[in-house]
């Protein structure tokens, strides 16, 4: 006995059926978009079936005389006709699935449409690939439901960091680009019209790489590199469930390039580079990139031509290219400008590297600027430095003082390493100015990377401390170094200046105009110097230097005096041990220029003459803290010579003060 299927029982059974199978194959519903559409899917599947079930128990089973009770079919053939209900279902079936297909299509068209513009792909007309100047970079849109965008451009270099390694084991590289089209200076501005955000200085792009040797380890400062299919996506550090499509809180834009092969799996990514150099004189074209990620690479006459423009504009000096890669950040500084606990970013030389069980220790950093000097009683902060290991201050000193810097001793190399010594006849006078800077490496091992002599680098984010009241730097974890060109110029015009003018210390106030003029000499015909220029010189020599003291020896006043055994009279004899930006030097102060120097103190019996001991006292504390207490700047005259007993090379040099005396009024 047959039994007619009901239009309300079929569709009980459909989305019964349909929900069953969907919940137990999928058991996961966070997101409600995806499974509505997974929903429909089953439900388009499986009404095809049940049509086709309902079409043959519409139809075959009244041509096998197969009929329900009578009672109920005479009720049916009332209301309607049985195949005319059954054809009117499955034309409207038939019609909601065409209409949901064609709905289908024209979204997943929609989406292509978009993710063709916004990813900048390839046109189907000439397969040539439209460009992105890096403002229009910057002002994408994030668009509903997309993840990541993609892009073509091309850039300028201005910075490259060195390579560091993830926590995933990938290799990671930061670049900044820039071209025509982006501001010459940031300013704190409000965007434009038109525009979604200000336009920054730089663009930053983030590469990642299995292998270092994917990224692009050969760009340098002023390199035009090209990127095809750069990600741009948008991040939102405070917000876990909001991670793209049109939030409430606006994404951060940012700029990724995964190069190489993935970390896992054999799959390759979809961003592709070409870097050519950008030095004008040079032929462009495809055989002419000095590195690329790609051996088939698409180069056209468009290709070419954007090429040379970028690199005649960043060459032209009324452009904006040479600023750009002479840009200074906002938390870049020069070596005299550096404050305590506060970070900051130097552009420097290095002078040298100091190692302690084969891992380096400190840099020695150069600008051609004098830190800032601290006084004797700054505590040390923070503890950087083990003071058992390495008590007091740390200088930079090519050569030492007790070393005649002959010619014969320069060319054999006994007294400079070579790297040094090269060094030096590149800087040439320059070197004799500014600090060399001490940035001790804490929590950080370079390894392979480390910076080399005579190296120009960047380095970043960086601590201030004081040790041995003396300024230095910190470089930790979290700071970044990069490799540069050359020198900032607009620093480097400061040092030529400097160098002119015979500026010997920039943090020591003017002689004879607002100076303390604790001491005063005979002989101002003296040229001014710095230590490291005087240690430099050749014996014989005299210099005029403004320095600080730092100590004497010996420490006790009573022993500055002692008793000649042949004149059977009281002398002064004792050392002073004084400072500047560039050095600290050792200087002997002999019978005749002591009793010089502390005129209206003539020598004796210090532990018999207390009040002479009180008023030398009170001198020395003078010399150590300034008349002020905080400005203790003096101007003297040294002399170096080898004694006359013995001239040999090996004999040492002897640091003499001469013509210099304290003001008696300034006490």
């Amino acid at each position: 006995m047959s039994h007619a299927v009901s239009k309300k029982e079929v569709l009980k059974f459909f989305f019964t059926r349909a929900r069953r199978d969907f919940f137990f194959k999928h058991k996961n519903f966070q997101k409600q978009k995806e499974h509505d559409r997974n929903f429909q899917k089953i439900a388009r599947a499986r009404s095809s079936s049940l049509l086709l079930s309902f079409f043959c128990n519409g139809l075959l089973l009244p041509r096998l005389n197969l009929k329900s009770t009578p009672r109920k079919e005479k009720r049916e053939q009332k209301e309607h006709p049985p195949r005319v209900g059954i054809l009117l279902f499955v034309c409207l079936s038939l019609f909601s699935l065409s209409l949901g297909t064609e709905r289908s299509a024209a979204n997943n068209s929609k989406n292509k449409k978009t993710n063709s513009n916004s990813m900048a792909s390839k046109r189907a007309t000439g397969g040539k690939y439209e460009y992105l100047s890096l403002a229009e970079l910057y002002q994408l849109e994030e668009r509903m439901n997309v993840k990541t965008q993609r892009a073509h451009i091309y850039g300028i270099v201005a910075e490259k960091y060195q390579p560091q390694i993830t926590r995933s084991g990938d290799t990671y590289l930061k670049l900044k680009l820039f071209d025509e089209s982006l501001n010459s200076d940031y300013v704190d501005e409000k965007p434009r019209k038109g525009m979604k955000r200000v336009n920054p200085p730089f663009i930053e792009i983030a590469c990642f790489a299995n292998n270092k040797e994917d990224l692009p380890i050969l760009a340098q400062v002023g390199d035009v590199i090209r990127f095809h299919r750069l990600e741009v996506s948008f991040y939102r550090p405070n917000s876990r469930n909001n991670q793209y499509g049109g939030g409430r809180e606006e994404g951060t834009i940012q700029f990724v390039a995964k190069i190489g092969q993935f970390t896992r799996g054999n799959a390759y990514s979809k961003t592709h580079f070409v870097l050519f150099s950008g030095e004008p004189a040079q032929i462009v074209d495809a055989d002419s990139a000095k590195q690329k990620s790609s051996n088939d690479i698409t180069f056209t006459d468009e290709d070419q031509q954007r090429i040379e423009n970028l690199i005649a504009w960043k060459n032209t000096p009324e452009c904006l290219g040479m600023p750009k890669i002479a840009y200074l950040g906002k938390y870049d500084r020069r070596i005299q400008d550096i404050q305590r606990e506060r970070n900051y970013d130097l552009h420097v030389k290095i002078l040298d590297v100091g190692y302690r069980d084969g891992y380096p220790e400190v840099i020695f950093v150069w600008d051609g600027s004098d830190a800032a000097p601290m006084s004797l009683s700054t505590p040390d902060f923070p503890q950087l430095v083990d003071e058992a290991e390495i008590p007091g201050p740390m200088y930079w000193l090519p050569i030492d003082q007790d070393v005649n810097p002959t010619q014969d001793v320069i060319e054999r190399g006994q007294d400079f390493p070579p790297s040094t010594r090269r060094m030096l006849e590149e800087m040439g006078d320059a070197v004799s100015y500014g600090s060399a800077f001490p940035v001790y490496i804490r929590g950080f091992d370079f390894s392979d990377e480390m910076p080399k002599k005579g190296q120009w680098v960047k380095l970043r984010n960086l601590t201030a401390g004081v040790h041995g009241a003396q300024l230095n730097g910190a470089f930790f974890a979290n700071s970044k170094w990069m490799v540069e060109a050359r020198g900032h110029p607009t620093w480097l015009d400061q040092v030529q200046f400097r160098q002119k003018a015979n500026i010997v210390a920039n943090w020591a106030p003017n002689v004879g105009v607002d100076s303390p003029n604790i001491t005063m000499i005979k002989h101002p015909q003296v040229k001014w110097d710095t230590i490291r220029s005087a240690l430099l010189k050749e014996a014989p020599n005299r210099h005029r230097l403004y320095v600080r003291v730092q100590s004497f020896w010996p420490e006790d006043e009573k022993e500055w005096c002692v008793k000649n055994p042949v004149t059977n009279e009281w002398e002064y004899v004792f050392k002073m041990l004084v400072e500047d930006a560039t050095g600290i030097l050792r200087v002997t102060v002999s019978p005749e220029e002591g009793k010089y120097f502390f005129r209206g103190l003539p020598p004796c019996d210090l532990s018999a003459n207390r009040a002479t001991l009180h008023q030398l006292r009170t001198r020395k504390h003078t010399l150590l803290n300034g008349s002020n207490g905080t400005d203790n700047w003096i101007q003297i005259c040294v002399r170096q010579y080898l004694p006359a007993r013995k001239r040999t090379r090996n004999e040492k040099r002897t640091w003499e003060l001469f013509g210099t005396a304290m003001v008696r009024e300034k006490l």
